[in-house]
């Protein structure tokens, strides 16, 4: 009986002493009440000096029954304070780990597993804080993917989602570890680089840049991804996390408006993005007021050297600044979600004057451009079909031009889009011919009836070897593919001669005539069928 009791005491003590590790582990961690958990220890260990001296008291005495009753208390107490610490412990530190990946999601993008917006603008706070005296040098890039809508459209959102992943492992690649990449949401990602300047950003942003240069393989195809790049300083560009994230925002539109890799902040882009968010609200204003007109540019024959047909182009009659060129509000009327409309009134415009001139007599074929919006639009060919009844043109006058870069986006839908039109009676033209990245194969099966040469290739036929080739060659291989060509930008008469020697079909440019009201438009006709005496 007195091994037995021995025994009990043995193992409870050795329980009590193995729970003393959890509570110290209990004690450390940061929780509400580890003062508590600090008198827990120091009644273990007098427990424990409790439990020995009792064990000493049962070696050098005889034992009872009942000696032998507490010896088993004493175990079970040693037991039970193991569990309970043991399970303590466990439920806390899983408790920890909870709290920790909440925090860490809180602070991380799902997809990417980045940084997120709010990780990045802790992570400057911080930086900006550190350097009260503006010694430091931050550089902070803000930038997003060109054309990534079109791209996962075509692509669906699973291989939108694919290529972030992938774009976010290719960015991280030219950084060094105290650099900070994020992603700021959708498809931008934001960068900060502790002790940078100018030049040394400059070079990161073209080390970036160089790195996407390598195509992503993505369902057996090769996709190359472009980016613009919006660069700010501190303390150069200001003090203030939101104002340089602003700033970087700004330089980053710039970036892509004006086609580069990356652009720095300059002050005056701050008045130009808000003439930018002026404009955006007047030109919805501008839509639903109707202040949208066009004008006519005509094209003629290179063999007759007679008209055969215009090109209807918007312009937008601001009531202060008078008449805006496209140039200034298609990209801004893309971005506000409004093309749809403008194609809506651009057509119900046209029709309506072709409807006019039919009334004088005056059969004249006309061009219009569309978005890709429209081309992704099912319903687009139905809506078109209902201003052609409204107001009884012919759908075999018009030519609707479509760019090059965007029937490449989601071919599938633009393919069931264009085939509905078609089967409406319209011509279809692919403008811009030249820019985009449409194989031959491709254009063979597209039908369109005329292939318009980009007028960047036009302008510098005759200072640029390369240019004059490219229009050769586009105007070789459209008439073995039994397509008709324009060519638009014709600005002199020796262009014009150069264009007839390679055998175009169509031209079009400020040597013929400016765009003309419709008014303007009819003098200009009535001049050019006047025989010359």
């Amino acid at each position: 009986m007195k091994i037995l009791a021995l025994i009990c005491v043995f193992l409870g003590t050795a329980l009590l002493g193995l729970s003393l590790l959890p509570t110290r582990k209990l004690c450390n961690q940061q929780h509400q009440s580890p003062t508590t958990w600090r008198i827990l220890g120091i009644l273990i260990i007098l427990f424990i000096f409790s439990y020995l001296a009792y064990g000493f008291f049962l070696f050098t005495t005889e034992i009872d029954r009942m000696g032998v009753l507490v010896s088993f208390i004493l175990l079970g107490g040693g037991l039970f304070v193991a569990v309970v610490v043991q399970l303590t412990n466990a439920s806390i530190t899983k408790i920890s780990g909870m709290v920790d990946a909440e925090r860490h999601r809180s602070l991380h993008d799902e997809l990417t597993e980045l940084p997120n917006r709010h990780y990045l603008h802790d992570r400057i706070d911080q930086s900006i804080s550190r350097d009260r005296h503006g010694r430091e040098s931050l550089a902070i890039f803000l930038f997003d993917i060109n054309r990534f809508k079109e791209i996962n459209s075509a692509l669906g959102h699973f291989y939108g989602d694919f290529l972030l992943q992938k774009l976010a492992s290719r960015l991280k690649e030219p950084l060094r570890v105290t650099d900070t990449l994020a992603r700021w949401g959708g498809d931008k990602f934001a960068l900060l680089l502790p002790d940078t300047g100018r030049d040394r950003a400059v070079e990161i942003a073209h080390r970036i840049t160089a790195n996407l240069t390598r195509p992503f393989r993505i369902e057996g195809q090769n996709l190359v991804v472009n980016l613009s790049i919006g660069m700010v300083f501190y303390p150069e560009h200001g003090t203030e996390t939101d104002v340089l994230l602003q700033y970087a925002d700004i330089a980053m539109y710039e970036a892509r408006r004006n086609q580069v890799d990356y652009s720095i902040f300059e002050p005056h882009q701050t008045r130009d993005s808000w003439s930018r968010l002026l404009m955006a609200g007047e030109l919805r204003r501008a839509i639903d007021k109707h202040e949208m007109l066009l004008h006519f540019q005509p094209q003629i024959s290179v063999v007759t050297g007679q008209l055969s047909g215009v090109e209807a182009l918007v312009r937008w009659q601001h009531r202060e600044r008078g008449l805006i060129l496209p140039g200034e509000f298609i990209e801004l009327t893309e971005q506000q979600g409004l093309i749809n409309a403008l194609t809506g009134q651009v057509l119900n415009l046209a029709f309506n004057q072709l409807h006019l001139w039919q009334l004088l007599g005056m059969k004249i074929d006309m061009s219009i451009n569309l978005s890709v919006k429209n081309l992704h639009d099912l319903e687009f060919p139905g809506f078109a079909l209902g201003l052609l009844r409204k107001w009884q043109v012919e759908p075999a006058r018009i030519t609707l031009e479509i760019t090059e870069s965007s029937i490449m986006v989601d071919p599938g839908r633009v393919a069931r889009v264009v085939a509905a039109l078609k089967e409406i009676g319209f011509h279809l033209s692919i403008d811009d011919f030249g820019t985009g990245y449409s194989s031959l194969a491709y254009l063979r099966k597209f039908p369109a009836r005329q292939i318009k040469i980009d007028k960047s290739f036009v302008l510098d036929m005759l200072t640029s070897e390369d240019s004059a080739v490219i229009v050769k060659s586009t105007i070789d291989m459209a008439h073995n593919i039994g397509r008709q060509v324009v060519a638009e930008g014709v600005e002199n008469h020796d262009t014009m001669v150069l264009l007839k020697r390679l055998g175009c079909d169509f031209l079009q440019g400020y040597h013929i005539s400016r765009p003309l009201s419709a008014t303007d438009f009819q003098i200009w006709y009535g001049q050019q069928r006047r025989p010359s005496s």
